[in-house]
């Protein structure tokens, strides 16, 4: 009976023995911010806003266009988007024309700068809502310059719109 309990406490011992052994786990990469100052963040924002509208322009003229509208979304501003597209369709309207930003300010940005908040002046002026026929249906009371609060968030070190509604300061 001892020659168990010592071989038994040998294997526990062997175990732990081998265990403290063991390569211990690499500890997990702190992520790299993506930009190096608030400034540089408020750019990068307004760089991608900017490559929205214009790939939202050139969607509207031409739906085979590239890049697609929606490669610069994500979370609620994606859902929106794919919803706006949805009821124009279901309506048979369109939106023609262009829009353009008259103005960016960035707000405020996360500690790592991978979170931005901004708001833009987008000029809508020049564009309509049509319907299939393209008779000019939209609403009469639609603004010109829509002050917006936009979101961005890092995906892959990168900025993309993660919501946008109409903001409370509307001084445009």
């Amino acid at each position: 009976m001892r020659t168990r309990i010592t071989a038994a406490a040998l294997s526990a011992l062997l175990v732990l023995a081998l265990a403290g052994c063991t390569t211990p786990e690499p500890p997990e990469p702190t992520p790299t911010p993506a930009f190096s100052s608030e400034e540089e963040a408020f750019a990068a924002a307004e760089a991608t806003y900017r490559a929205y509208v214009d790939a939202l322009n050139q969607w509207h003229a031409d739906p085979m266009a590239d890049p697609v509208p929606t490669d610069f979304l994500v979370g609620s501003a994606l859902d929106s988007e794919l919803e706006t597209q949805r009821l124009l369709e279901e309506q048979n309207r369109a939106i023609v024309g262009t829009a353009t930003v008259s103005r960016f300010v960035g707000k405020e940005t996360s500690a790592d700068f991978g979170d931005v908040t901004a708001m833009v002046c987008l000029d809508v002026g020049a564009s309509r809502v049509v319907d299939d026929e393209g008779t000019d249906v939209t609403p009469s009371d639609r603004p010109s310059l829509l002050g917006l609060s936009v979101e961005f968030v890092d995906v892959e070190g990168g900025l993309a719109i993660s919501s946008s509604a109409v903001a409370d300061d509307q001084t445009c």
